[in-house]
């Protein structure tokens, strides 16, 4: 039998179908005033935060690009009878165009506007100035502090503009007239939606931003102009309206949901959720269906007194009819395993309601992978330092900073630190290490006093070859490599970053530095675990010896029964934007590869010139003669066939072609903001073909293992220093206009329809063929809409990734399953704690990253006298050493790939997902700072306070166990 309660927002609707054909018929077109508006501000840049702020009672309304907004609304009733008030003739009339009406205020007309449902009920508001007010609509609540948009801590975007399954036109607007009224043309289903209840009103967003122009050579740039319109508080016939233009009358309702069922994956879902599959039914009548109303309650029966609403903003819209749409069940405060019942009746576009489907829905029981604890804990017992001729020794971790005047470390770690820790025990003079085959495992030896010509060994006892593993027998022995600590200047003094390759005779402190008071130095021991090392106990000596003296200190090397693979499952990619030439560049790819690291350097510049860094190019083909011989090793791997991920090419590398190469840009723009008008059909062909024969050379050459990524890097605002700085006319890295985001998609297709024009056998099968992939650094990924769904392999994103991780995922899933995410950042100033690139891959990885980037690694001369964060890779050349050098730092991020290495095997070996593990890891970690900071779109560290050496090794002993068990 049909529940009432279960379409109340169709009642409305269907009452006033009753009205005389004759009428409905006679006006075509009906004028809709807006009964509710307010705009809200996204605005924050540390100091003021205009987030929360209601502007419901002011006289004008808006538009600031991405930084504010419009929310409209029609009708006088409540969010499941929208109609009320509104004329009759509306009812049963399919809508064949809406226009939106507004009065231009002050001296900027609207340019191009988005018209969006809305997912989410919203309270107008009445405050006339940025004002924080309870229970009102704001950029970061629907109702503040009550009611937020979506989810718990997402804001606006989440409930608009393609998000929260929403609809969005653009289009541009009409010129003021002389009473200064524009129009511009909407979407008919976003007017339908809102009547049908499928939507609680509108978004309007200014789809230009910044503006620029170019007069007698010189680049004017605007950012952001504010544009104005009249509010209703303005006066009467002031506010916005709409006009809808009425088509044929349609009563018929749509036919029953079709093969409506629960997915069986669920287990890997988090507990309490489920994903619910169905099929779009047919309409009978002209409106076509246009969504669905979903109803739940507990149990395994569907009782109509009990049910609620779903939350609009998980429902799906329809698809073409027969297309399957899914709606995955969350955020229900659902217990593990709890059953519910959805109930489900199609909505076509004049709000005509289905029959009625109903479904018994388990929900996950899935859980948290417990990671075991472990017997081994840190030593406590405090004991003497050991001494050699007045050097007073001790052992610390290898993400430890000790200051060279006072020794005080840093993180901040307890007084008897020096004496017992967790890798060493004073009293027993012991050093404790645990890894497993494949990884690299260090400790810091720090010294207190001076001394000159040390010798310092560390050896391990010989492996009998006849217990060794499957393999070479003669690459069981684990070895070891020593460093020496060289200190920089830096606010808070000379602090230890770069480490120079050192071996037999140490000088405590090295000669070829003088800071005064220096009393502690420190050397770093990095023993690598072969392949086939034997699982168990390692024993091995570190001696120190002189002045006649000896000092032994007893290492034991627990080596896990399993392997780190070669191939990175989480990149650290040390992104960069030169090189030395060759063959000194080929040092600094191979020091990142030896520290599952990825280099990775722009080939080109502002202008788009590659220089020597691309094939040649005649108009018509490629030369790759050069290319192949200086990239060529990279790409296959045989640079790296002495190293110990032997054979494994590069994991990316940045592709030549840009916006001005091999196409000439000059030539095929055409002016304007919108790529798709603004560039030529030959230039797209140009674009489309060089994407061809690069996909095609990559195959015949075999390059399979390297993701190929073609991605803009310049700004069309770097124009303000002089025209011709850049060649781009739109901001394609981090962009924030929708004109930007609608460029890159415009190069997307065309790079992705050039590449799947490679036809050869090797592309038959996946993975068999280059990985050519398209790249975006998306900082704002809550205004990046729909546009690049279909387009973008790789999404880059910043500080933004935190907040919106979400989304991100939800769009990954949907759209881009294969689709790789980094976190882009900065690496850890020098007077910041090194266990902060460990704990950022941690992080990114818990949030769904596949990598991070710092966005700038290589240093320069001055990195080696002031503390540089951008210096991961130091200039040998200006201490007098071959190749770089690489910071502890660096060694920090191979830390933290090797910790993400150890839970994606956990993973694999149990079939978890993330999340199953994502809080334990979270939990140790710690919060880190940027979260939803100011700074949040720009490349800034992470910062995690809390986090000391001793907890991640503690959460690799647990994982370990866990993959051991």
């Amino acid at each position: 039998m049909f529940i009432r309660g279960f379409v109340g927002f169709a009642l409305t609707l269907l009452t006033l179908a009753g009205v005389s054909s004759e009428r409905a018929v006679a006006q075509e077109t009906v004028r809709l005033d807006v009964t509710r508006d307010t705009w809200v501000s996204a605005y924050h840049d540390g100091k003021n935060d205009e987030r929360d702020a209601n502007l419901g009672g002011a006289g004008q309304l808006k538009t600031k690009g991405i930084q504010e907004m419009i929310l409209l609304d029609v009708g006088r009733g409540d969010d499941d009878s929208p109609m009320q008030g509104l004329p009759a003739t509306l009812a049963g009339r399919a809508i064949r165009g809406v226009t939106l009406h507004v009065q231009k205020r002050g001296a900027e007309p609207q340019l191009r506007l988005t018209v969006s449902t809305l997912a989410t009920p919203w309270t107008e508001g009445t405050s006339g100035r940025y004002a924080t007010q309870k229970s009102s609509a704001s950029f970061n609540w629907a109702r503040q502090e009550t009611l937020p948009w979506a989810y718990p801590g997402s804001d606006l975007t989440a409930a608009a503009l393609g998000q929260g399954h929403t609809l969005w036109s653009s289009a541009n607007a009409s010129t003021a007239d002389k009473q200064g009224w524009q129009q511009v043309t909407v979407d008919p289903r976003i007017m339908a939606a809102r009547l049908t209840g499928l939507s609680h009103g509108f978004v309007i967003v200014d789809d230009i931003g910044s503006e620029y122009s170019v007069e007698n050579g010189k680049f004017n740039y605007r950012l952001f102009p504010n544009r104005y319109v009249q509010s209703r508080e303005a006066g009467r016939g002031r506010g916005p309206y709409f006009t809808v233009e009425l088509g044929p009358v349609d009563r018929s309702p749509p036919g029953a949901v079709t093969q409506l069922q629960a997915d069986r994956g669920t287990g890997v879902l988090p507990p309490g959720e489920a994903l619910v599959t169905w099929r779009t039914p047919a309409d009978v009548g002209p409106a076509g269906t246009l969504g669905f109303d979903v109803r739940w309650c507990k149990g395994a029966a569907f009782d109509a007194g009990k049910a609620q609403t779903l939350p609009r903003y998980l429902i799906p819209l329809a698809g073409k009819t027969g297309e399957t749409v899914s709606l995955r069940v969350r955020d229900l405060s659902l217990k593990p395993g709890e059953v519910i019942t959805l109930a489900l009746r199609a909505v076509d576009a004049t709000g005509n309601v289905g029959p009625m489907t109903t479904l018994v829905v388990p929900t996950s029981a899935a859980q948290p992978i417990a990671l075991p604890e472990v017997e081994v804990q840190p030593f406590t017992e405090v004991a003497p330092l050991p001494t050699l001729d007045g050097l007073k020794l001790a052992v610390i971790d290898a993400l430890d900073k000790a200051r060279p005047v006072t020794g005080e470390i840093i993180p901040t770690q307890p007084a008897a630190y020096r004496a017992a820790n967790h890798v060493w025990s004073a009293k027993e003079k012991r050093i404790r290490l645990y890894a497993a085959r494949n990884e690299f495992v260090a400790f810091q030896l720090l010294a207190e006093g001076k001394a000159k010509g040390v010798d310092v060994s560390l050896s391990f006892d010989e492996t009998q070859p006849a217990l060794a593993t499957k393999g070479d027998a003669n690459d069981t022995q684990p070895r070891a490599s020593w460093f020496r600590f060289r200190y920089v200047n830096t606010s808070a003094g000379p602090l230890p970053d770069p480490l120079i390759p050192v071996a037999g005779r140490f000088d405590f402190p090295a000669g070829d530095e003088a800071i005064d008071g220096q009393r502690f130095s420190s050397l770093l021991a990095e023993v690598y675990v072969p392949h086939h090392a034997i699982p168990g106990l390692h024993k091995g000596t570190l001696t120190l010896r002189h002045a006649g003296q000896t000092l032994t200190l007893a290492v034991e090397l627990y080596v896990h029964d399993f392997a780190l693979p070669d191939q990175l499952t989480f990149i650290p990619q040390m992104n960069c934007y030169g090189l030395p030439g060759p063959p000194a560049e080929l040092s600094y790819y191979r020091l990142a590869h030896e520290h599952r690291t990825c280099l990775n350097r722009l080939p080109y510049n502002w202008r788009g010139q590659t220089h020597d860094l691309a094939p040649r190019w005649d108009g018509k083909s490629f030369d790759w003669r050069d290319y192949d011989q200086r990239f060529g090793p990279l790409l296959d791997g045989t640079a790296f066939a002495d190293l110990p991920r032997a054979g494994v090419p590069v994991d990316a590398f940045y592709l030549p072609i840009n916006e001005s190469w091999p196409m000439n840009l000059a030539a095929g723009f055409r002016g304007g903001y919108w790529a798709d008008d603004a560039l030529t059909d030959d230039y797209r062909k140009q674009l489309v073909t060089a994407s061809r024969l690069l996909a095609e050379h990559f195959t015949q050459r075999g390059w399979r293992g390297t993701q190929f990524e073609f991605y803009l890097n310049n700004k069309v605002y770097f124009r303000k220093e002089s025209l011709d700085r850049t060649t781009a006319w739109w901001v394609f890295d981090e962009p924030v206009n929708t004109q930007d985001f609608v460029a890159l998609r415009w190069f997307g297709q065309a790079f992705h329809e050039g590449v799947s024009l490679t036809r050869t056998p090797a592309n038959a099968h996946e993975n068999a063929g280059p990985r050519m992939a398209f790249r975006g650094d998306i900082s704002r990924p809550q205004w990046q809409r729909g546009l690049l769904d279909e387009v973008l392999d790789v999404n880059v994103v910043g500080g933004s990734l935190r907040k919106y991780q979400r989304m991100i995922q939800e769009r990954k899933e949907r759209h881009r399953p294969g689709q790789m995410i980094y976190n882009y950042g900065s690496a850890n100033a020098v007077e910041q704690s090194n266990v902060q690139p460990a704990a950022w891959c941690l992080d990114a990885w818990t949030l769904g990253a596949d990598g991070v980037i710092p966005w700038q690694t290589i240093g320069n001369d001055k990195s080696w006298r002031q503390g540089d964060a951008l210096s991961l890779f130091y200039p040998g050349k200006a201490i007098g050493q071959d190749g770089p050098i690489a910071s502890v730092r660096l060694k920090a991020f191979a830390r933290g790939q090797q910790d993400v290495e150890y839970l994606n095997l956990l993973l694999a070996k149990t079939g978890g997902q993330r999340w199953m593990l994502g809080d334990a890891v979270r939990q140790v970690i710690g919060t880190e700072n940027s979260g939803d900071a100011a700074n949040a779109d720009i490349a800034a560290a992470p910062v995690y306070d809390r986090l000391t050496p001793q907890a991640l090794w503690a959460l690799r002993l647990r994982v370990a166990r866990a993959l051991q068990h």
